[in-house]
């Protein structure tokens, strides 16, 4: 029995099946998952090389795990492009997962013998893969590794982020007059550069940048309090919206808002962060409402936009704003200032030349 022949391309000894007798397909469609992960392979790739080891019926042919599927074949399985298979065939040779074995024709076929035994095949040979399973499970659990310390950094990002913005809340709501203006633009640039955690980033520039945040948003907070835990005094010198109780006056009056607040959610994720938990309009009006001034909106703004548009598609539209501030479209440049795009867009959502629905739709399907 042949070993090794001149068609053959860059196989090393340890790409030589041992036993491959006692070979199963599950371990070849196993190993052939933790490479598509650790290799990071693309989807076409991950896609053919799941076909190659599909195809192969566990007879070793030279004492390799031999296949020889066309590109046609492989097209009709798949559904991909004959353009993207040559480039998917080409990475996994490339990642030293697959060898080609080349045929005089270029052709991908087997010949038998007079009693039916296939006794040479052209195609490609998946010994490689199994070979390395070894190098692949050892590779899969430094990356589980990786991912449970990235995890673990995020959980602590988390934890400073969401207390920076309720400590942010917690001023806006109860002390309107302390200016937190300066805190509120950098969480917002934090939360534009900070990435997802579903992303490919890494928390440790930014966490303890949130750390900080948190630290001197908390600290303003204990020199604002001084011993008075809320503001509630007859001689109330600011405005009616500065209130505790702000953005509640005639919202029952509020006509009907022109998005779904889940659809909000799911749209601003990180603008809703700012105002916490939410669950109905009411909540959404009045959250608004405490943080507008954070942003830069002016009560003459937030009293307009109300009045023109609605106090719930006055909070939609703030919340839109904010969220496109924090994480604007690829290739958009950032919004500058914060309080007069908001009465802009709210002057032409009241002339008809802007749909908040599309909007918050157009900004969920990004998201």
């Amino acid at each position: 029995m042949a070993t090794q022949s001149s068609g053959w391309r860059g196989l090393g000894p340890r790409a030589l099946v041992q036993d491959p007798y006692s070979l199963e397909k599950q371990d070849l469609f196993d190993t052939a998952r933790i490479a598509a992960r650790v290799l990071r392979l693309p989807a076409s790739a991950r896609f053919i090389l799941d076909q190659l080891c599909g195809v192969y019926n566990g007879e070793p042919v030279e004492g390799r795990i031999l296949v020889w599927p066309s590109n046609e074949f492989l097209g009709e399985r798949t559904g991909i492009p004959e353009r993207s298979i040559r480039f998917a065939l080409a990475r996994l040779i490339e990642e030293g997962v697959i060898v080609s074995k080349d045929s005089p024709n270029g052709k991908r076929f087997a010949q038998r013998s007079a009693s039916g035994q296939i006794i040479r095949a052209y195609g490609f040979d998946l010994s490689p893969l199994l070979a390395r399973r070894p190098e692949f499970l050892a590779r899969l659990e430094a990356l589980k590794e990786m991912e449970r310390e990235r995890s673990a950094a995020f959980d602590e990002l988390t934890i400073h982020r969401r207390s920076a913005q309720e400590a942010l809340r917690t001023l806006a709501e109860a002390y309107p007059s302390v200016d937190i203006s300066d805190l509120t633009a950098r969480a917002l640039e934090l939360v534009r550069v900070t990435p997802r955690r579903s992303g490919a980033g890494s928390a440790d520039p930014h966490r303890e940048r949130w750390r900080e945040l948190r630290e001197e948003a908390e600290a303003r907070y204990y020199t604002a309090s001084a011993g008075n835990n809320c503001r509630h005094k007859d001689n109330n010198k600011y405005a009616p919206d500065q209130s505790c109780n702000n953005g509640y006056e005639n919202v029952e009056e509020a006509p009907a808002p022109q998005t779904d607040l889940r659809d909000l959610k799911l749209a601003c994720p990180d603008a809703m962060e700012f105002l916490g938990d939410v669950r109905h309009d009411l909540e959404l009006v009045a959250a608004a409402g405490r943080m507008r001034g954070a942003f830069g909106v002016s009560p003459s703004a937030w009293e307009e936009a109300r009045r023109e548009i609605g106090p719930v598609p006055a909070a939609a539209t703030l919340v839109w704003v904010i969220q496109i501030q924090s994480r604007p479209a690829p290739g958009a440049e950032q919004i500058k200032n914060v309080g007069g795009y908001f009465r802009a867009m709210c002057r032409l959502i009241r002339e008809g030349r802007v749909n908040l629905s599309d909007e918050i739709g157009k900004l969920r399907r990004r998201n």
